[in-house]
């Protein structure tokens, strides 16, 4: 009698996916409360300091999303993204 103390084949990578993608759902309730905070901030006329922390937790939550979602995806989507910023401003 043995006993089995491998996981099957691709478990693991079914099981980082799914983390990948309820990490990125978190990260994304982040970046939109960090937008949403960040307009609501521009309208309520706050300071430059509070603009200015406002403005940082929007765009690194928004970076942050941007590289959960393509490890999720796979390495391809960030090679994609690389082909449209170089259409957009011209250098290749």
């Amino acid at each position: 009698m043995t006993v089995e103390t491998e996981t099957p084949a691709g478990t693991g990578m079914r099981r980082s996916r799914r983390f990948l993608w309820t990490l990125a759902g978190l990260v994304a309730v982040v970046a939109v409360c960090g937008w949403i905070s960040l307009f609501v901030g521009l309208g309520l006329g706050v300071g430059r300091e509070t603009r200015l922390i406002l403005a940082v937790v929007a765009a690194v939550s928004s970076e942050a999303l941007f590289w959960i979602a393509a490890a999720a995806l796979g390495v391809s989507v960030f090679e994609a993204r690389k082909r449209i910023w170089r259409r957009i401003t011209g250098r290749g």
